[in-house]
C-alpha cells in the first residue's frame, strides 16, 4: 500500500493538463498506427502495379515529351536519367513523386496518349462516314 507523503512538492502541472497530454499522446499513437496502415496499403498497390507492364503507348509518350527540344528542364532531366539507366519509365511511373514535378510529367503523358487515341477514333469515325 502506498502512502501520500505530505512533504512532497506540489504537482507542477494541473490534472487537466496532464490528462490532455495523455489524450494527445493517445491520439498521436492512433494516427501513427493509421499512417502505417496507409503506407502498407500503398506499398501493396505499388507492388501489384509493378507486376503489370507499363502500356507501350505511355512509355512512348513519356519518352517523346521528355526528350522534346522545347521540354522543360525537369522533363529533360528525367529523360536523361532513364537514358543513362539510373531509372526506368516503369519505376518513374510507380513513384513520380520521387522526381521534381513528376506528376506534371505523368499528366502530360496521359494527355498526349489520350489525345492521340481521340484523334485516331475521330479519323476512324470520319473514314466510316465517307464509306
Amino acid at each position: 500500500m502506498e502512502f501520500y507523503d505530505a512533504s512532497s512538492a506540489a504537482p507542477t502541472k494541473s490534472i487537466d493538463r496532464v490528462l490532455g497530454e495523455l489524450s494527445a499522446h493517445g491520439a498521436t499513437a492512433t494516427l501513427l498506427a493509421r499512417l502505417d496502415e496507409v503506407d502498407d496499403l500503398v506499398d501493396r498497390i505499388l507492388e501489384e502495379e509493378g507486376a503489370e507492364a507499363l502500356d507501350p503507348e505511355i512509355v512512348q509518350s513519356l519518352d517523346l515529351i521528355t526528350a522534346a527540344h522545347d521540354a522543360p528542364e525537369h522533363f529533360r532531366r528525367v529523360h536523361d536519367r532513364v537514358e543513362r539507366g539510373f531509372t526506368t519509365w516503369e519505376a518513374f511511373w510507380q513513384r513520380p513523386h520521387d522526381e521534381y514535378r513528376g506528376f506534371e510529367i505523368i499528366q502530360a503523358a496521359i494527355v498526349r496518349t489520350t489525345s492521340e487515341a481521340g484523334d485516331t477514333l475521330a479519323r476512324i469515325d470520319t473514314k466510316e462516314r465517307r464509306d
